[in-house]
């Protein structure tokens, strides 16, 4: 049996760093072809899947994989204590009247995230479901923005990727990174039983707040940026699982 991770036909920087990454690995990245449909004689032996979310999704069912994420409402459930900000969850319809306000739907599908001055001011607004779920969050200023591939409660690799409202890659300071780690290390000991094994989680520091949570995402949809393709291959087969 062969153990093939299915990969998008799209072709990014992170697919293209992932299959370098895995010339030397147990793992045979495939990208079969344009039409999303894994042919019926390999998908016994596709054990993980990388790519868009509705990409994912579609050769998931084809494979048998059940793809790991943290539930829906997850991230409102978490303490300010690491959050460091007012986090609400519900329909879209709850917030119509809240204005300066941080918004994203739950689907990460309906409309783009962001901050708006009215909910009203969202693209498109009329034509969106108001009983669609959403988050929305008290506006804050982050100062950076750290990306962590996670597997087992332990950081396999982590990337920045947004520094003073800039994208920025560049690796964090030696104080920078011992301070993450301290946050994590905290977090995960009260939450690891609330997050998948493999998982992607985000943190950063707001202005004047110090460290905070900002939010998890599926290791199998998510962006690599310059965290190292070997590490974020073995969180990213984890994610998934096969029935």
């Amino acid at each position: 049996m062969k153990n093939i991770i299915a990969l998008s036909p799209i072709y990014t920087e992170d697919s293209n760093n992932l299959k370098k990454a895995s010339i030397n690995s147990p793992y045979e990245l495939n990208r079969f072809n344009a039409k999303w449909n894994v042919p019926e004689e390999f998908r016994a032996d596709v054990i993980a899947v990388y790519g868009e979310d509705i990409y994912a999704e579609i050769v998931a069912e084809q494979c048998n994989l059940t793809l790991t994420k943290p539930k829906d409402n997850w991230l409102a459930e978490i303490s300010e204590q690491f959050t460091r900000r007012k986090i609400s969850y519900g329909h879209l319809k709850e917030f119509v009247e809240e204005e300066n306000i941080f918004i994203k739907c739950s689907d990460f599908k309906s409309f783009k995230a962001g901050v708006f001055d009215k909910v009203t001011d969202i693209k498109g607004f009329h034509t969106l479901d108001l009983d669609s779920m959403v988050f929305t969050s008290e506006v804050v200023e982050w100062e950076l923005e750290v990306r962590c591939f996670v597997l087992n409660n332990e950081i396999k690799t982590h990337s920045s990727y947004w520094r003073n409202n800039e994208f920025d890659t560049n690796p964090l300071s030696e104080k920078e990174e011992l301070d993450l780690y301290k946050f994590f290390d905290s977090f995960i000991h009260k939450y690891s039983s609330k997050v998948p094994k493999a998982i992607v989680l985000d943190f950063g520091i707001i202005k004047e707040k110090g460290w905070a949570l900002i939010e998890a995402n599926p290791a199998w949809c998510s962006g690599l940026y310059a965290c190292d393709a070997v590490k974020a291959l073995e969180v990213i087969v984890e994610s998934c699982v096969k029935k």
